[in-house]
């Protein structure tokens, strides 16, 4: 049986949890007394590291997790075997990189890098091939996953190594639209002639509760032929009861349909999904929770909400994600 954590251990795994490496000695002490610090500083859990010219405390093992990446990926970086890549589309991204690489040079790519944490890029370079060049590969309008660490964000911002821009196809349909249009912190101009994104105007929960059961048994089916495990309910904080929601999907014969928050990036895509934002001043989510929701939907994306345009555009002015404390960047900068 593993020794129970310390306080201060147990907030800073909390953090960690949240995608933090560090947090200033202030934040500790709302939670936790200067005798608990230096408790946890004498039994070696957490240390004293230096963060925006200060100090601040660390789990010991994500201390050295994140030292030990900066070690490596400096090195690459001078040998100019290091490169992120960012782009909506991983094809496109892999063009990119094999564009400014050249034929015949070899490159090992980390995709989908806001599901990537600390260890999972550090395996990645202790693993790499000689003379092979390691990419970090993202679409940084999507929201962070539940990782430690924010490392392709930290290693671009570090200006240690080169970032690649991927491009995109033009848009085709009014869902690729507004994915470029949401990306760019605008809420989309939609029209009733492309299906592919609608948006469906709701005055209250109960209203919306009755359009997603509609979605789902009837408009959904009849327009796309997709139903049960093909259709998602993504339901933003504040908007619809989650459990309200499978209830009156299970009445009404459509329990294969998964309702879910809406609360990091969706595990997977699916074929459909109804997207449920809360209206009036509830806040709402983040701009890349709602491209999040957009990307999840490859053939459809309905839009559930009680706002006007103007409130939406507000929201999606707002900024993508919360910056998460971590010290990836200054080890890496030059």
């Amino acid at each position: 049986m593993e020794p129970a954590l310390s306080a201060v251990a147990e907030l800073l795994s909390a953090a960690s949890r949240a995608g933090h490496t560090v947090l200033p000695p202030d934040v500790v002490l709302r939670t936790c007394s200067p005798e608990e610090i230096g408790a946890a500083l004498a039994d070696g859990s957490v240390v004293e590291v230096e963060w925006h010219g200060a100090p601040a405390l660390a789990l010991a093992d994500v201390a050295e997790s994140e030292e030990l990446l900066a070690d490596g990926l400096l090195g690459l970086a001078e040998e100019n075997r290091l490169a992120v890549v960012v782009g909506p589309e991983p094809a496109a991204r892999r063009r990119a990189l094999t564009d400014a690489l050249g034929a015949g040079v070899p490159s090992v790519v980390v995709d989908d890098a806001h599901l990537v944490g600390l260890d999972e890029v550090l395996a990645a370079v202790e693993d790499l091939p000689e003379e092979a060049v390691l990419a970090i590969a993202l679409d940084n309008a999507l929201p962070l996953g539940a990782v430690v660490g924010a490392v392709a964000l930290d290693v671009a911002a570090s200006g240690a190594c080169p970032v690649l821009r991927a491009g995109a196809a033009a848009p085709r349909t009014a869902l690729d639209r507004a994915r470029v249009d949401v990306a760019a912190g605008r809420w989309p101009a939609l029209t009733a002639a492309d299906r592919s994104c609608v948006e469906v105007a709701v005055g209250g929960p109960d209203e919306a509760l009755v359009r997603i059961v509609q979605l789902v048994t009837t408009s959904i089916p009849r327009a796309f032929d997709a139903s049960g495990e093909d259709v998602v309910v993504l339901l933003a904080p504040g908007s619809v009861d989650a459990d309200a929601v499978r209830r009156a999907l299970d009445d009404a014969g459509a329990p294969a349909t998964q309702a879910t928050v809406l609360d990091g990036p969706p595990a997977r895509a699916w074929r459909a999904v109804v997207l449920v934002l809360p209206g009036g001043a509830v806040p709402g989510p983040t701009r890349a929770l709602v491209y999040a929701a957009l990307c999840a939907g490859t053939e459809h994306v309905s839009v559930v909400h009680g706002s006007d345009a103007a409130a939406l555009t507000a929201l999606l002015g707002a900024t993508t994600d919360r910056p998460r404390r971590t010290r990836l960047a200054e080890l890496l900068a030059p």
